[in-house]
């Protein structure tokens, strides 16, 4: 680091003329580097969090996200109202345009998205992508570039580590003492709970390490990089070997032209030993690929049902968000061969140029692919025209670029880019190249290191409208740290913690949480003190509301996590208890209302009561209008949802059967007439939501059980035999002979014939 610092003092920057440094306010500085240190800790949390007492152990990084990309976003805003800026100015304009006309459609998107919905938790992180680039874009220079390597580096260490942890794992069982060990198999995750997330992790973490090790020459980062080599390997992911071997050879061939560099002698012998390399790669991701051919066939009939999404709204697009949403009614039978289950599983499009295209359309396309082009642009004629030089800034900007290119990469087979774990990185990749590309207003090191602008004017003395508002930020911050803190306190009680690996797990997730709440906590009650402006502390009153918002949603996933569990030990009355308060503390999440709908179905009650844990809010309703009312509101935000159909068909055949059986022991004619009436309504019901599911997943076995089982309490046996031959013909178009083998010799269809043949004898 002696190095680094060495040249900060001495180095002058070729990209403008020596100009006056800019003058900041006390508060302005401690803001300024607020935010550095913010973006970078937010990458190295989000890498390394991952949380057991939620029913997705990835909440925590969709909370971090939300909750401190949050925080960051209105730490800038404010910072732009004290100092009375705008970023949008003449000079500056035409650097946000890109930005501002890629995010601003895409957030517009949403109002013709069909199911708003389901497609508003992607709507909030585009939201907060976007502040973030434009954040990076505005603000970053050589400290935070310094201090978000830094941290990236910090993650690579603990990530990788981990990471190599759980290879030995796989020769030495035992050795990975953390809960979940083994659970892709050979494959590792480390931290990114998935092999394909930790693969884009160390995709682009390695260029970033990559950089700092030009910059300083440490030689503990060649260790790092050694690590990240053989855990990636180890993920066994074939996009991100490919992304890899890509971004090295474009990235070395852009160090000997941009670099002075001892290899450019060899120019020659580098270019063939980068395609070795290069070749390598692919050879090596074909093996597997042969190793693995559903993984292929998975991606190839995903992007055929995806080309027929773009086919039907080319131009708009269906709204952010809405992918997984629609594409249901796209998906072909193959996948659910393939996957093994029979839900809405794919979410997203395994490749980037199709989502995108998918969902925002041809315009919304566009509008991407010119942002991508104009920062690598930016970047290549930023390094073009300071060719030869050795400064930091070029080193970190070949970095970013470098690993911003790995990500696209690698996500036009993936969809890791549609996770916070990989996404937050992305935004501020795009933002801090294009910034690292922008001529500086000034060579000083000083100014670069808190950021470009006019020196401010003087501060105006607090009146009584200030004070009022400090103590209300004040106030707010201090009430939703202390409601958080106790939130979090009540999650981690009913933490299991009996193994030496969920005590660690236990201690990191207090450790992260007590860090990101108190920092965001003491950067805001700083701000505040030092604020003049009434506008800049009105801005702060919404951080603690983001606080506070965006904790729900972590609060909600653990609620659902308990509310399954009890559910799971038939504990009924635990698990509504706990269902009614996921729903309260997220109501966008409809798949709480399913599960709950689904239970209660199972459990069908006739008698009109008042029950607030089943969702009644003002009148008594019966189990089978409450039933009704939360697939209702399943069924409005996504319509396509194969298991909500087969949600319906199941709930309708259960409430055949016990009209039945009330019909049967009806009092007297009149009785026996009304309830044989509702059961024959009901099992009509059924039979249509059966159907209708079979359009969406024509592979579930058990909606043709209840079909064939329906036709013969009905005593119609052709209709029956029917279902039997359907399900052993197999779907339409799916030829491949090992999946329709197995519908053919499926044991419980075998013995529903039996039972037809017994029942129904043909002559």
């Amino acid at each position: 680091m002696n190095m680094s610092k060495k040249r900060f003092s001495s180095k002058k920057s070729a990209a403008a003329p020596q100009a006056a440094l800019a003058v900041f306010s006390p508060v302005s500085s401690f803001v300024r580097k607020a935010l550095a240190w913010g973006s970078g800790l937010l990458c190295l949390f989000i890498t390394l969090s991952i949380f057991t007492g939620t029913f997705d152990t990835a909440q925590a990084k969709n909370t971090l996200l939300l909750c401190g990309g949050g925080a960051l976003i209105v730490w800038w805003a404010s910072l732009l109202v004290q100092e009375k800026r705008f970023f949008l100015t003449k000079q500056t304009g035409a650097w946000y345009a890109v930005f501002v006309g890629y995010y601003a459609f895409t957030l517009l998107s949403m109002v013709w998205a069909p199911y708003r919905t389901e497609g508003w938790a992607e709507f909030t992180r585009y939201a907060v992508y976007f502040g973030l680039t434009l954040m990076a874009l505005g603000q970053f220079r050589l400290f935070s570039a310094r201090v978000l390597s830094r941290c990236i580096v910090w993650a690579a260490w603990i990530a990788c580590g981990y990471g190599f942890l759980q290879v030995l794992d796989g020769f030495f069982p035992g050795v990975d003492f953390m809960p979940g060990r083994a659970f892709f198999g050979k494959r590792i995750f480390s931290t990114l709970a998935n092999p394909n997330f930790f693969g884009d992790f160390l995709v682009f973490s390695f260029f970033v390490v990559w950089a700092e090790f030009l910059r300083t020459r440490q030689k503990s980062l060649l260790v790092l990089m050694g690590l990240s080599v053989v855990d990636l390997f180890f993920t066994q992911s074939k996009g991100a070997w490919l992304a890899f071997g890509a971004v090295t050879a474009a990235g070395v061939t852009a160090y000997i032209n941009y670099f002075p560099s001892r290899l450019a002698v060899y120019r020659k012998r580098v270019n063939i030993a980068v395609a070795c390399v290069l070749a390598g790669v692919v050879v090596l991701a074909g093996i597997y690929a042969l190793k693995r051919v559903d993984s292929v066939g998975f991606r190839l009939y995903t992007w055929g049902s995806a080309f027929s999404m773009v086919q039907d709204s080319p131009v708009l697009g269906s709204g952010v968000g809405s992918f997984k949403t629609i594409y249901p009614a796209y998906k072909k039978p193959q996948i659910f061969f393939i996957e093994n289950a029979h839900n809405t599983e794919t979410q997203h499009a395994e490749n980037e140029i199709l989502e995108q295209w998918a969902t925002v359309g041809s315009v919304g396309l566009i509008l991407f692919l010119w942002m991508i082009l104009f920062v690598f642009f930016a970047a290549h004629k930023r390094l073009q025209a300071a060719r030869g030089e050795t400064q930091p800034q070029n080193y970190w900007l070949w970095g970013y670029a470098c690993a911003l290119a790995g990500i696209l990469i690698h996500n036009q087979v993936d969809v890791s880019i549609r996770f916070a774990s990989s996404g937050v990185f992305f935004a501020l990749f795009l933002g801090i190249v294009t910034a690292l590309s922008r001529p500086q207003e000034t060579s000083s090191c000083t100014a670069l290191a808190v950021g470009d602008g006019p020196s401010p004017a003087p501060e105006p003395n607090p009146g009584p409208a200030v004070w009022i508002l400090r103590l209300l930020v004040w106030g707010s911050v201090l009430y939703v740290c202390v409601v958080l803190i106790g939130r979090f306190s009540s999650i981690t009680q009913v933490m299991s913690g009996e193994s030496f690996g969920e005590v660690c797990l236990k201690a990191a997730a207090w450790i992260v949480f007590l860090v990101a709440s108190l920092g965001v906590c003491a950067v805001t009650l700083r701000a505040a003190a030092g604020y003049t402006r009434v506008g800049a502390l009105v801005v702060l009153l919404i951080v603690p509301a983001v606080g506070y918002w965006g904790f729900n949603g972590f609060l909600a996933d653990h609620y659902y996590g308990v509310a399954t569990g009890f559910a799971a030990r038939n504990q009924y009355e635990g698990a509504l208890s706990y269902f009614q308060k996921a729903i309260t503390a997220n109501p966008f999440n409809t798949a709480y209302r399913q599960y709950r709908g689904t239970m209660l179905a199972s459990r069908l009650d006739f008698e009109k009561t008042f029950n607030a844990q089943k969702g009644d809010e003002s009148s008594a309703a019966t189990d089978y209008e409450r039933v009704l009312r939360d697939l209702a509101v399943v069924k409005a935000a996504s319509p396509n949802h194969a298991l909500l159909h087969q949600a319906y068909g199941e709930f309708y055949y259960t409430a055949a059967l016990k009209y039945s059986d009330m019909a049967a022991h009806a009092a007297d004619v009149a009785q026996y007439n009304k309830y044989k009436e509702q059961a024959l309504k009901n099992m009509d019901l059924a039979q249509a939501s059966f159907k209708y599911s079979l359009l969406l997943d024509p592979v579930n076995p058990a909606t043709y059980i209840f079909l064939i089982q329906s036709a013969i309490l009905q005593r119609q046996p052709d209709e029956a035999r029917s279902w039997i031959a359907a399900y052993r013909r197999g779907p339409e178009g799916v030829t491949q002979p090992h999946w329709l083998e197995k519908m053919r010799n499926d044991p419980r269809i075998d013995a529903l014939e039996k039972r037809v043949a017994a029942a129904f004898p043909q002559r």
